[in-house]
């Protein structure tokens, strides 16, 4: 037990210097999406933006939820949108949010493929900042569903370098190494992402409201 418990407090990482937080242009989306959905709970293509920008704001269980939400107000809508999607992307390639909704959609429907080429581009997309880091993050889940988790964790660990306070991503790598059986090294991964969870929490609480 004594070995145990010393193998544990070695593998935990140490405290992060700081509070994940969100560029001011992503707030603002976040902020203005869920004021509307709130408003119009029943309109599925604010509840697919609002799911998308959830991702991208680190609140997976939520993001989860809204998509939730457009499979139960529409459950062929994924489907039904994917042109709208390809057609923006096309029109303007620049546009790295429209990219991002459309790799969700690829992810939405399973066709993990098409949603880890899509993704890619905009992790790959310089210079680096917080949408590059939550398509490594998507893609890292996305290879987890396809139980290669020697990639998953590479995709998160790159992540982690982009937003190293991120909670949700902490989880996803902690997921990842639980599943290659490194469970000492998970739960040390894993006690970080509680301890950044919590520090967002009360970074919303003060900026977010």
């Amino acid at each position: 037990m004594k070995r145990l418990l010393l193998l544990l407090l070695c593998a935990l990482p140490l405290p992060a210097s700081a509070q994940y937080t969100l560029a001011p242009e992503t707030a603002k989306e976040y902020l203005e999406l869920k004021a509307k959905v709130q408003k119009q709970p029943d309109d599925v293509d604010l509840q697919f933006e609002y799911a998308t920008c959830l991702s991208y704001v680190g609140k997976v269980e939520q993001g989860l939820d809204a998509l939730k939400r457009v499979r139960a107000l529409d459950p062929e809508y994924a489907r039904k949108t994917l042109p709208k999607y390809l057609k923006r992307t096309q029109d303007n390639p620049a546009d790295l949010k429209a990219k991002y909704r459309l790799g969700f959609l690829y992810y939405f429907i399973e066709d993990y493929e098409q949603a880890l080429k899509v993704l890619s581009e905009v992790a790959n997309h310089a210079p680096a900042g917080q949408l590059n880091a939550w398509a490594l993050g998507y893609m890292s889940v996305t290879k987890g569903k396809q139980k290669k988790w020697n990639e998953a964790e590479a995709l998160v660990r790159r992540a982690l370098v982009i937003e190293p306070e991120a909670y949700g991503l902490h989880a996803a790598l902690a997921a990842a190494l639980k599943k290659r059986g490194e469970v000492v090294a998970a739960l040390g991964v894993y006690m970080t992402a509680l301890e950044e969870r919590r520090k967002f929490e009360e970074y919303e609480k003060n900026n977010l409201q």
